[in-house]
């Protein structure tokens, strides 16, 4: 009787275990938002999607492309940090429309740096504006130019209305600004990797104008009450039409994760989603060697002419993927090149990379990752002897292929 209960003790557990998820696989997190997208910058490698291509309004998070023509026009020599510009009558009646001033300027003299940090870390649509008017002489010729840089950086589900990522009602312009989790993935990724100084700018707590201090938008920040370890930036976003939107970067562990989540319903509810892909990022991926520095692979390179005709090859780096947590760690797969005798250690013999599948995807535009491999060995030039016994030897092949392919009647008829 008893060996019949442990039985049936072992049998419920069984039942028990199979019913309950893995421990070693990753659950995806639970964004409430209409739009959400993740990105290791890293590797190029997009960890969650969620409704990453619905054209949704992206509110302040439109200062983004604002500060990023400012640095390009500043790059450009067309501006400088220390030029001063007086706000427009348009950018100055911002601050007398209620719920729309975040720094109330004055009517006298900015530096382009302070309307620049004041744009990034306060939302300052007054300061947006100006600089729109700096770049091309009013913001209705810096939405085209807005809207030219997108079509370059590849943003096909972007139209930009206006500088500051206001509705067409209190902007004073007609049309929304729309676009995706994916494009601002985009416009974001083009900002970090061509201009990184700029999270000298967004991690900062406060800004400080006219001697007044202001508290950064992003609750995020260290020092804030929703602090996130290694959190640097990147910018919010909020409109009734818009909903509660962020763009989030933090840095952990020599990884730099980017998040994008548009149409929250809260702004607490656009940090929890923020907090929570980023604590997917760095929890559930690891960054999982594929081949070691100086493996050799399991293929070989043909090579001609030679005393040997395959030569080893091996690898000159690590070659690594991120992988979430319980997933098939993917296939390398080797691109190798047709080489001639002589040949030398160490010569280039091909690539080896990763391609997209269901487990690893990359950004759009992000090339997987490539890794060059060279020759594990020397193959010295075949002797004449040898050639010519091998192209005997590779015609009467060609004989036997050829005479494979017709009927024995035609041998027969043939001899």
């Amino acid at each position: 009787m008893k060996a019949r209960y442990f039985i049936i003790l072992l049998t419920v557990v069984f039942v028990i275990q199979t019913m309950l998820p893995s421990a070693a696989s990753a659950a995806a997190p639970k964004v409430d938002a209409a739009s959400a997208m993740l990105v290791d910058v890293t590797t190029g490698q997009v960890l969650f999607a969620k409704q990453e291509d619905s054209m949704l309004q992206p509110a302040s998070i439109t200062k983004l492309m604002t500060a990023f023509l400012t640095r390009e026009a500043i790059e450009a020599g067309k501006l400088s940090w220390t030029q001063e510009i007086t706000p427009s009558d348009a950018a100055l009646a911002l601050t007398r429309k209620p719920g729309l001033a975040r720094i109330p300027l004055l009517n006298k003299p900015y530096t382009v740096k302070e309307l620049y940090d004041a744009a990034l870390i306060r939302s300052a649509n007054e300061a947006a504006v100006t600089l729109g008017e700096a770049v091309s002489g009013s913001e209705e010729a810096f939405v085209k130019e807005m809207n030219r840089r997108a079509d370059e950086l590849g943003m096909t589900q972007t139209t930009f209305a206006n500088a500051s990522g206001l509705d067409s009602e209190s902007a004073g312009l007609p049309g929304d600004n729309l676009t995706s989790a994916k494009d601002l993935m985009k416009l974001a990724i083009a900002y970090l990797t061509t201009y990184p100084e700029v999270l000298d700018v967004t991690k900062r707590a406060y800004v400080d104008v006219d001697g007044v201090r202001f508290d950064a938008t992003n609750r995020m920040l260290a020092n804030r009450d929703l602090a996130y370890p290694g959190m640097v930036g990147f910018k919010t976003g909020t409109t009734n039409e818009a909903g509660y939107c962020f763009i989030g970067v933090s840095t952990r562990d020599g990884r730099t994760v980017l998040s994008v989540v548009l149409g929250a319903t809260s702004d607490e509810g656009r940090y929890a989603a923020t907090k929570a892909l980023h604590d997917y990022a760095y929890a559930d991926f690891v960054m999982t060697p594929i081949l070691r520095t100086g493996e050799t692979i399991s293929k070989t390179a043909t090579v001609s002419q030679g005393e040997e005709e395959q030569v080893a090859v091996r690898t000159t780096n690590d070659f690594e993927v991120l992988v979430e947590k319980g997933k098939p760690v993917p296939e390398p797969k080797y691109e190798l090149l047709d080489l001639e005798a002589p040949i030398q250690v160490d010569t280039q013999a091909g690539m080896v990379t990763i391609d997209s599948s269901e487990h690893v995807r990359y950004l759009e535009g992000e090339a997987p990752p490539k890794m060059t491999l060279v020759t594990a060995e020397s193959v010295d030039t075949a002797s004449f002897l040898t050639r010519i016994t091998r192209a005997f030897l590779d015609f009467l092949n060609q004989i036997r292929l050829a005479l494979g392919k017709i009927s024995l009647v035609e041998q027969v008829e043939m001899l």
